[in-house]
């Protein structure tokens, strides 16, 4: 599985002009999982700020198109969708592993 962040804004027509509340928000999240789940992708977690229309969502899946497929699935747009590696304190103390 690999990991990624895709990112919603308002000010660039990703993110809804009006402001949600945080059911809908909930809501709209839960329904990204669900239609992920049919592309063998999760969403993990979503940091989100209602006021400013900005979301960065933490997702995982076999590869981008995934992630891609579960935002169509559900009409959700996106500026951008990023591979990228979760890395703790712990994993950063690990031997290398190559």
């Amino acid at each position: 599985m690999k990991y990624f962040i895709d990112t919603h804004d308002k000010s660039k027509g990703s993110f809804p002009t009006q402001v949600l509340t945080e059911e809908q928000f909930f809501a709209q999240f839960d329904a990204l999982e669900k239609a992920a789940g049919q592309f063998q992708a999760v969403g993990h977690a979503a940091h989100v700020n209602l006021g400013e229309g900005k979301a960065f969502c933490f997702m995982s899946g076999p590869d981008e198109e995934s992630i891609r497929r579960a935002h169509a699935a559900i009409d959700l747009p996106y500026d951008s969708i990023t591979e990228v590696r979760r890395v703790t304190g712990a994993d950063m103390r690990a031997p290398n592993r190559r």
